[in-house]
């Protein structure tokens, strides 16, 4: 009850999230990233949407479509050069890099290495830290959320009655 009240005043009163997905996509997201992760090693994706303020998700790229090998250590590793695949997905699909998201074995906090390797080292870029290699159940508490303040600075989006930080659009089916 507590969830669902708080979900109501916050869309008729609140602000708009940093993140919103549609349930489909976030289904498609959590699929990808444990079928890559097998529940022993990270995996990632790049969330992409339209070039508005409201970061709308409304497509993924995983790291191994632009890096087949960005898996392999068992820590995520993408080559400088993949990047401008992702760059021309973008430029077709006409959408930009809202947000990141990868796996971590344990909690969702983040690493020495996240906070100093940005996948979009760009003021205002949202990372997405989901725990448990992306194992059920997925807690909204237990996401983590991160905006790239830039110089290697990241502010932690906590979430308000008036502000959520994410949200799952739609509803479940099944």
């Amino acid at each position: 009850m507590t969830f669902w009240l708080r979900s109501v005043i916050s869309r008729l009163f609140g602000q708009p999230p940093d993140l919103s997905i549609p349930v489909d996509l976030w289904l498609e997201l959590l699929h990808g990233l444990r079928a890559r992760g097998g529940n022993h090693r990270e995996s990632g994706a790049f969330l992409l949407g339209p070039n508005t303020a409201h970061r709308r998700i409304t497509s993924i790229v995983f790291y191994d479509e632009i890096d087949p090998h960005a898996f392999d250590t068992g820590i995520i590793e993408i080559d400088g050069g993949s990047m401008a695949d992702l760059w021309n997905i973008c430029r077709e699909r006409g959408e930009v890099v809202a947000a990141d998201v990868h796996t971590h074995p344990g909690s969702a906090g983040q690493s020495e290495s996240d906070r100093l390797h940005p996948m979009i080292a760009e003021p205002g870029h949202i990372a997405m830290i989901l725990p448990r290699f992306a194992a059920e159940p997925i807690r909204f508490d237990e996401i983590g959320l991160y905006r790239y303040l830039g110089r290697f600075r990241w502010t932690a989006l906590k979430r308000s009655l008036l502000r959520p930080t994410l949200r799952i659009e739609g509803t479940i089916h099944g």
